[in-house]
Formats: C-alpha cells, sequence, structure tokens
C-alpha cells in the first residue's frame, strides 16, 4: 500500500469523548497444535482461525453451537484461558454470540461479519490490538501542516514520525481500516520496533521508552472513503466510513501518540459502556 499525502481530516461532525488510563467455543475438523509449537502468530489467534475456517466451510453453519471452552482445551491441547481468547476473537469479528449457560451459536459467517469493538477502559485498546493485526506498509517522517501542528501542540514544518497500514482481522484476511499514526520525534528508533509488533502501538510505547499514557482522548466522524483508502479497503471511491481519531498524552498533557484510522461503515460498530 502506497503512503499517500496527509492533509487534516475535513471538518465535519463529531463525537469527542475522553478515556482515561481497559472482544468465541468449537471442536474443530483440524488437528492439534501444541502450545510449545512456534508460529508468528500466537496460539489463541491460531485457534480462531481454525474456527473461522471451519464457519466458512459449512462445518459450523449459522445457527450451530459450537463446542464448549474444556472441549477447545482437549482438542487443541491448550490452557482455557487461550480457548476464552480465541472465542473473544470469534465474537469481536461478529461471527458468534456468546451467553452464560446456552453456549456458543455461530451468527455470521466470515464474509457477513461485522467488527465491534467494545470499550470500557483503556485495556479494551490493548485487547483490540491482540485480536486484529496492524500491517505497516510504510514508516517514515512528515513535516506537519499548520493544522496538525496546532493539534499536536507543535510548530508548523515539525517533523514527526509518520506510518501508515492496513488493520486486518485476526485471521489475516478482511481489511478492517486504514490507519494513519503520526508519533512524537522524542521516540528515537522506534521505527524498528513497529514492524512486526502485535501489540497495541501505546503499551509498545509505555515498555520501550518508560512513558505512561494517562489519557485517550477520541474523535469519531462520517466520512466518505476516497480513492487511496477506498482502494486499499478493495471498496469503490465514495463508500460510507467511520473515522476514529485517538490522541495519546502522557500526565504532564504531551502528545505522545496520534492516530487517524478510517473503517467501512458496513464492517464496524464502536460500542461504548457508561457507568454512573
Amino acid at each position: 500500500m502506497k503512503p499517500r499525502r496527509t492533509p487534516s481530516p475535513t471538518p465535519a461532525a463529531s463525537v469527542r469523548t475522553t478515556t482515561r488510563g481497559r472482544s468465541a467455543k468449537g471442536k474443530s475438523p483440524a488437528p492439534k497444535e501444541e502450545a510449545g509449537a512456534t508460529h508468528d502468530r500466537p496460539l489463541y489467534a491460531r485457534v480462531a482461525g481454525e474456527l473461522t475456517d471451519a464457519i466458512s466451510s459449512g462445518t459450523y453453519p449459522v445457527g450451530a453451537q459450537l463446542p464448549t471452552e474444556l472441549e477447545l482445551c482437549e482438542h487443541f491441547n491448550i490452557s482455557r484461558h487461550t480457548a476464552r481468547e480465541a472465542l473473544r476473537v470469534l465474537t469481536s469479528a461478529g461471527l458468534v454470540r456468546r451467553r452464560q449457560r446456552a453456549g456458543t451459536a455461530v451468527i455470521a459467517t466470515p464474509a457477513d461479519t461485522h467488527f465491534v469493538h467494545d470499550v470500557r477502559s483503556l485495556g479494551d485498546l490493548q485487547q483490540y490490538a491482540k485480536t486484529t493485526h496492524l500491517g505497516i506498509a510504510y514508516i517514515g517522517t512528515v513535516s506537519l501542516n499548520k493544522t496538525q501542528a496546532e493539534r499536536f501542540g507543535a510548530q508548523p514544518g515539525d517533523e514527526w514520525i509518520y506510518a501508515t497500514g492496513l488493520r486486518m482481522d485476526a485471521n489475516g484476511n478482511r481489511p478492517i481500516c486504514v490507519t494513519r499514526l503520526f508519533l512524537n520525534p522524542m521516540l528515537t528508533d522506534i521505527e524498528a520496533k513497529l514492524r512486526g509488533s502485535h501489540e497495541a502501538v501505546y503499551t509498545l510505547i509505555e515498555r520501550e521508552y518508560g512513558i505512561s499514557i494517562a489519557t485517550v482522548a477520541q474523535e469519531f466522524r462520517g466520512v466518505v472513503l476516497d480513492v487511496h483508502d477506498a482502494g486499499n479497503l478493495g471498496l469503490p471511491a465514495g463508500t460510507p466510513g467511520l473515522q476514529v481519531l485517538r490522541s495519546y498524552y502522557d500526565a504532564s498533557g504531551r502528545l505522545i501518540e496520534h492516530a487517524d484510522s478510517v473503517h467501512p461503515s458496513d464492517r464496524f460498530t464502536y460500542r461504548m459502556v457508561l457507568r454512573k
């Protein structure tokens, strides 16, 4: 995917939220995998992939019940925690619905899925990164324009680290969004650390640079996909989309990371629970 010019988002009706420092059960026809095996993807993601393939092939059609967590553990030789994480991937992907004492039911095939992102705290942003994968296509630098500089608390012309890529579902079969990252230039040598990472960028920053993310500001905007984003997502230009802007700040209010993600409207739902 080729990088493109990075203009400031077009003003539109938006919703802004701030989060302070928090998304399937089955007997797969595939052979067991040992937990100690060496693979590029985490074990729970590989188990989720096997179950997704089984749903896609019709082994578990819509309306069917998947096996229990214990059956998953026995079949794949995995822990209860790994089984739950695999089922969480399927739930987030919109393939299954889990209900206490009712089991796990298949509610959609992979071709019909709609990713649902539940958010209650910063930890849920980390879980989102675990149940999807951001493939970095480009990493370099960008000179901030006036609008970007004002948003980031910087000066026009300042160079920030810039990365762009596609976030895919856990199986790497379908793009969820195009993501553009603007990273504070203080994060020296982060380029190599980003490639191949399977964790949320902000957790990588906290671990590698000792910076604690205290506040995340979010904005949601209805947009129309331009020719570049639509092409990367395999859709026609003009398709309705949802733009999610997240700004990550440390305790002093300094911006560390700004993420700009554009989702097709028919593939993503952002669900937030607020408690009194």
